[in-house]
C-alpha cells in the first residue's frame, strides 16, 4: 500500500465538481485520477479480461490498483447540452459518428459495471446513476416504498395534461434532466404549445407548498442540510438564498431510508417541508452538486466525501481486495 492512495473520479477534467473533489483529496494525501469520458478526446480505456490478459488502463496509467472510484458523470452517446463540437463530424459521417459515440460509451458502461466484480468500489454505482435519467422510475419506487412524493404524470396526451392540471398547481420538467423545472400556466395550456407534446413527453407534478431543503447524505449518515429561499420554482434558474439548517430526526431517517432504497451511497435529497412539520420528497439526486453549499456550511460536504473515499480505499488495499 503507497502512501498516496489513488483514487479514480470519472467525469470530465474541466468539470468543476471533479476538479473540487480532486483539490480536496490532495490536501487530504491521496492522489485523484480524473478519467475523463468526454467524447471529443481520444478514447482512453484498455479492458482486459481473461487468463493472461492486461490490466485495465486509463490511457498509460494502470487501473489495477485503484479501490475507490467516485462516478461524478458518464456522458451520453450524444451531448446533452452542447453538441456544437461534435457537430460537424455527425453531418459529415452521419450514423457512423453516432455509432463511434455509442461504442465508447458502452466501453466505459462495461467498464464501471466490471468493478464491483473486482471488489472495487464506485460511488455511486454506475445503475444508480441511471436513475436520474428516469426520474418516473424514481418517484415510482419511492411512492412504492411508502415514501411520499408529488402526484406525477408522465404523458404527450393533452387530455391528461389538462385534467391533472384541474384544481392544482402543477411544474413541469424533463423525463430525463437537463433543463429547468417550470410552473404550468395558462399560456402552457394553449391547443398550440400542447401540441408540442406530441413530439416528446413530459413529467409533470403537483406542485408542493413549503420550505425547501437539501440534505446531503453519505454511506447512511447525513452531511448537512441546507435551507433554500427562491422566489422561482427551480432554485437554479435565479439568485437562490442557502443557509446551513438543522433538520428533525424524522427527515434525516427519511431521507437515509430514501438513499437505502434507492442503492445510494451518496446524494443531495431534495425535500419539502411543509408548515405542519410533514415532508415529501422530491428526488434523490445520484450525482449532486455540492461546491456551492460548501460555501456555507459548517465542515464542508466535499471534505467529508474526500475522506469517505480515502478511508474506503485503505480499508480495501489492507485487506488485498
Amino acid at each position: 500500500m503507497t502512501s498516496r492512495p489513488t483514487i479514480g473520479i470519472i467525469g470530465a477534467g474541466n468539470e468543476r465538481h471533479c476538479v473540487y473533489l480532486a483539490d480536496e483529496l490532495r490536501k487530504q494525501g491521496a492522489e485523484p485520477l480524473i478519467m475523463d469520458n468526454t467524447s471529443t478526446l481520444p478514447f482512453p480505456l484498455t479492458l482486459g479480461t481473461g487468463s493472461g490478459m492486461p490490466d485495465s488502463y486509463y490511457n498509460d496509467h494502470s487501473l489495477k490498483d485503484v479501490q475507490v472510484f467516485y462516478l461524478r458523470a458518464l456522458y451520453l452517446p450524444t451531448p446533452a447540452f452542447n453538441a456544437q463540437p461534435l457537430e460537424a463530424q455527425i453531418r459529415q459521417e452521419g450514423y457512423v459518428a453516432y455509432a463511434a459515440q455509442r461504442e465508447r460509451y458502452a466501453a466505459w458502461l462495461s467498464y464501471l459495471k466490471c468493478l464491483p466484480l473486482q471488489n472495487k468500489l464506485l460511488v455511486n454505482p454506475i445503475d444508480r446513476l441511471l436513475i436520474h435519467f428516469a426520474k418516473p422510475f424514481q418517484m415510482a419506487f419511492l411512492h412504492r416504498e411508502g415514501i411520499p412524493v408529488p402526484a406525477t404524470l408522465v404523458t404527450s396526451e393533452a387530455a391528461q395534461v389538462k385534467a391533472f392540471a384541474n384544481g392544482r398547481d402543477v411544474v413541469y420538467k424533463p423525463v430525463a434532466g437537463g433543463a429547468h423545472c417550470r410552473k404550468l400556466s395558462q399560456e402552457d395550456l394553449e391547443p398550440e404549445r400542447l401540441a408540442a407534446l406530441a413530439n416528446a413527453p413530459v413529467m409533470f407534478q403537483q406542485l408542493v407548498p413549503g420550505q425547501e431543503v437539501r440534505v446531503f447524505v453519505l454511506d447512511g449518515k447525513v452531511l448537512g442540510a441546507f435551507a433554500i429561499e427562491s422566489s422561482a420554482i427551480d432554485y437554479r434558474t435565479g439568485e437562490a438564498a442557502v443557509t446551513a439548517t438543522e433538520i428533525s430526526a424524522a427527515v434525516a431517517k427519511l431521507s437515509i431510508r430514501a438513499c437505502r432504497a434507492l442503492g445510494l451511497l451518496f446524494s443531495g435529497v431534495d425535500v419539502k417541508l411543509g408548515s405542519d412539520g410533514s415532508a415529501v420528497l422530491l428526488e434523490c439526486n445520484p450525482s449532486p452538486m455540492f461546491e456551492g453549499f460548501d460555501r456555507h456550511a459548517e465542515v464542508s460536504i466535499v471534505s467529508q466525501l474526500a475522506s469517505f473515499l480515502i478511508q474506503e480505499a485503505a480499508a480495501r488495499s489492507a485487506v488485498g481486495m
